[in-house]
């Protein structure tokens, strides 16, 4: 409640002429009270009943009754939810003009959802309105989420319409051009599917624009969501039982557990997610799923590498890819839709929480399911984390959230689960990711052994005071605590032979390799 009487001064103390009181329904007796206040302070009052189709004729005409009484500069019809036809709009112009006193100014203030402020602006130049009439209106239509009525529009209609240049539109041109162009690329407002649907179920636009950046449904999905909201959570965004009401969503099986899907645990694992590095490092990754020791799994979408199986949690996902899947090789949760073909699917009410926190992310459910079948580390490409106004993905993805605050949340998410699964799991970033720093980073030491020098053909197995050159170097590196694993890396099959009699790991490597640096670069590439 607002206590006007304290918080404002006098008029007469202000440079401020006008205020605007808006207010949701169930406020209203409080509402004329606060109103009283001001006017007795000495402002215009502009009175504006937000949500105004909520009220039935009769609840709307009682408050005209009041507001009468109460006898303000002006009295608003408001559409915040931008969802108003014409007929509706035209219903409480009518009750309003017909039953509010002649001296209170008839106002309308409207959001742009579904792009009818326009036109219902329109209907109230044109309809005979014996009183002063107000219409809100910004340049640009600029307003959080949809907008509003673009100034620039309704005075261009009112200049053409009664044939008097009573408003220049060329400065607020200007203004779009110099300043609101850039201002809408970085800050967007404007009509929006999440505006559309927000509009069409007469509910806050929170609410759709909340279940859109999750990015797991489609639109139609998103519908059904918004149809179960009671009309007593509709005027107010409620996250927490947004929260709950896409959690049920989720959770709801659209498919029965089926498939034995198996990995044997002698075998590495390399889970390719979508993010741009995947192009980056494409030899690395090319390399690990070429080889027989791994066994590769894409993550909510087709890769180009060669894969033994691609892994969906998301439906939009697995239906962008589904025309080119081998069902043979898919693995899905039952949250998804799928073809009956589909061999492998895996419950994703068991896999998808870490500390009883729901996390949707393909990566953490794939981690939380090989960590449940005994997998003790696992390699990760392509998990870069999601960065603000970028494209994430390494592929043409034409469905991605430019809600920056959606994405920090996301990371936010990822973050915590990592940091949580990395103490029962080890989990190894193949390629660059901002949450590296959460999970142990994996430190290779390579010692390159090359026997054909041209300054001292066969060094490494030269002896030391009896003991061979290489061997003194494993010792030594062997001594450092950062390393998690150490190699010699050469192309002599006498060296390696030795390495092998002496237990020490040794990698061959290509002829190709024409200096040490070499040599520890491939090896990289293989081991990482």
């Amino acid at each position: 409640d607002f206590d006007a009487e304290n918080a404002l001064p006098p008029k007469s103390d202000t440079a401020i002429d006008g205020i605007r009181l808006a207010f949701h329904k169930h406020s209203l007796p409080s509402a004329l009270k606060t109103a009283k206040k001001i006017i007795d302070l000495g402002y215009k009052l502009y009175f504006q009943p937000m949500i105004t189709k909520n009220y039935t004729d009769l609840e709307f005409l009682s408050m005209i009754e009041e507001v009468n009484t109460l006898n303000p500069y002006s009295f608003y019809i408001v559409d915040s939810f931008g969802s108003m036809t014409l007929d509706e709009f035209h219903k409480y112009l009518v009750l309003s003009d017909s039953n509010l006193k002649s001296t209170i100014a008839l106002g309308y203030h409207s959001h742009n959802n579904m792009q009818l402020a326009f036109s219902n602006a329109i209907k109230m130049c044109t309809s005979n309105i014996k009183r002063e009439i107000i219409i809100d209106a910004s340049i640009y239509g600029i307003g959080r989420g949809a907008g509003n009525l673009n100034t620039e529009l309704i005075a261009d209609y009112l200049n053409k319409s009664f044939g008097k240049e009573a408003y220049n539109t060329l400065p607020l041109l200007e203004i779009i051009d110099t300043l609101l162009s850039s201002m809408m690329k970085k800050t967007p407002w404007g009509f929006s599917p999440a505006q559309f649907l927000s509009a069409s179920s007469n509910c806050h636009p929170n609410y759709a624009t909340f279940l859109i950046n999750k990015n797991t449904n489609h639109i139609v999905g998103v519908k059904k969501i918004l149809e179960k909201i009671p009309n007593d959570k509709k005027a107010s965004f409620d996250k927490i039982f947004a929260e709950k009401l896409y959690i049920d969503s989720i959770l709801e099986p659209k498919t029965v557990p089926k498939g034995i899907f198996q990995v044997p645990l002698n075998k590495k694992l390399l889970l390719i997610a979508s993010g741009k590095s995947v192009n980056e490092y494409q030899n690395i990754i090319k390399s690990k799923a070429e080889n027989s020791d791994y066994v590769v799994i894409s993550l909510n979408h087709l890769s180009n590498f060669e894969c033994d199986y691609i892994f969906f949690t998301n439906q939009k996902r697995y239906d962008e890819f589904s025309n080119a899947l081998d069902l043979n090789k898919t693995i899905v949760t039952n949250n998804i839709s799928t073809d009956d073909n589909v061999k492998n699917v895996l419950d994703f009410s068991e896999l998808a929480f870490v500390n009883n926190k729901l996390v949707t992310n393909v990566a953490i459910v794939a981690i939380n399911y090989f960590f449940s079948l005994g997998f003790k580390e696992i390699e990760v490409a392509g998990l870069d984390g999601y960065k603000m106004d970028l494209d994430n993905y390494h592929y043409n993805e034409t469905a991605f959230t430019p809600d920056n605050k959606a994405l920090e949340e996301e990371n936010t998410i990822l973050k915590d689960a990592l940091q949580i699964l990395s103490q029962k799991i080890k989990i190894e970033f193949v390629t660059p990711s901002i949450f590296k720093d959460i999970c142990p980073i994996k430190i290779l030491g390579v010692i390159p052994a090359r026997y054909k020098s041209s300054r001292f053909e066969g060094k490494p197995l030269c002896l030391i005071q009896n003991i061979p050159m290489i061997k003194r170097t494993y010792t030594q590196a062997l001594k450092s605590e950062l390393l998690d694993k150490l190699v010699v890396a050469t192309d002599s099959d006498s060296i390696k032979q030795y390495c092998e009699s002496e237990n020490i790991p040794v990698v061959m490597t290509s002829e190709e390799c024409l200096t040490g640096t070499d040599r520890i670069a491939e090896v990289a590439q293989n081991e990482h």
